[in-house]
């Protein structure tokens, strides 16, 4: 646990210092303003429906590229061989990367905290939707998050981390999207893989423990994958 929370304050102290974190954070936000007025000027409800849905979008793009450097600038700056050699375990040097990710994304969602005070101060909305809508999602963040820590663990290029991060998550967002083209036999197996079904329950104030699991299987399986890759290149 120790080496876990050493990791996580030496990728926070990054993140803080670092420019890209806040280009990133202020795009973020910038959007989320965007979405918010969208949402609210052209259904004319209070209600954060349209914000938080545009949000999981976005974060399939911003999360990959926030963990693009973890593994891959390492690589290429040398500095991943003398992690390696430190008595750290690969699997804290992983959870400690990923909670760093997790947390950011947090902070970035916490900025859209202002969003529903407004609602509060002209409407009425649904504070128990509202709640769920964002446990659905930081598990988002989690998922993606880890999805993106795997990518980077594959390439010393940060770019091309990034983008193989985006490119693996498409899949998972786009399936629910292609179910009717597809066998009905196939369309329920692309139902439970993809990503929108399962934050769907959560947007509409449910919190489903098939959901719950499924994010936490997503979650694991890419750590997991992030774990097996390091522990490959650690023995080349």
């Amino acid at each position: 646990m120790k080496a876990v929370w050493t990791i996580w304050k030496k990728e926070m102290r990054v993140y803080a210092v670092s420019p890209l974190a806040y280009v990133f954070l202020g795009a973020f936000l910038f959007l989320s303003g965007l979405f918010f007025y969208l949402g609210v000027t052209l259904t004319g409800e209070a209600s954060l429906r349209v914000l938080l849905a545009n949000l999981a979008v976005t974060q399939l793009f911003v999360l990959p590229m926030l963990t693009m450097r973890h593994f891959a600038e390492e690589r290429r700056q040398g500095t991943l061989e003398l992690l390696f050699t430190a008595p750290v375990p690969i699997g804290a040097i992983v959870i400690g990367k990923w909670l760093s990710s997790v947390t950011l994304c947090v902070l970035m969602l916490a900025g859209t905290v202002v969003f529903p005070v407004i609602l509060s101060y002209y409407g009425d909305p649904d504070w128990g939707v509202m709640i769920t809508s964002y446990l659905g999602l930081a598990a988002v963040a989690c998922g993606f998050s880890a999805a993106g820590l795997f990518a980077s663990s594959l390439t010393d290029d940060q770019v091309a981390a990034g983008l193989l991060g985006i490119v693996m998550l498409l899949p998972f967002w786009l399936v629910n999207q292609a179910e009717a083209l597809l066998p009905e036999d196939w369309a329920e197996g692309a139902r439970k893989i993809g990503v929108l079904v399962h934050l769907d329950s959560f947007q509409r104030g449910v919190i489903d423990s098939s959901d719950v699991l499924y994010f936490f299987g997503f979650t694991f399986i890419f750590l997991f994958l992030t774990f097996r890759s390091l522990e490959s290149r650690r023995w080349r």
